[in-house]
């Protein structure tokens, strides 16, 4: 699991906005990110422990401890999902 900072994030939100992956929830806190440049589906899961934020995404930047765009996309679908159980 990669830590998700402020600092690690920044590019990957940037080609995030730009690619606007479709993303599909599998169950809580994970989702499935479709590839923007093949048909990959890339799982990504997602947690917290001790107030921090973790993620882990099957993709090969992720496997080398890089933040990738589909963990942004997965943690967007995620704090969607969160705000809304919140609402209700």
């Amino acid at each position: 699991m990669i830590r998700l900072t402020t600092e690690n994030t920044q590019n990957a939100i940037a080609k995030c906005k730009q690619l606007k992956p479709r993303v599909k929830f599998i169950k809580e806190r994970m989702f499935a990110v479709q590839s923007s440049n093949n048909s990959n589906v890339y799982h990504v899961s997602l947690d917290v422990k001790d107030g921090e934020r973790f993620g882990k995404c099957e993709c090969r930047a992720s496997e080398c401890g890089l933040v990738c765009y589909h963990l942004i996309a997965g943690a967007t679908a995620n704090i969607y999902r969160q705000t809304l159980k919140l609402a209700k």
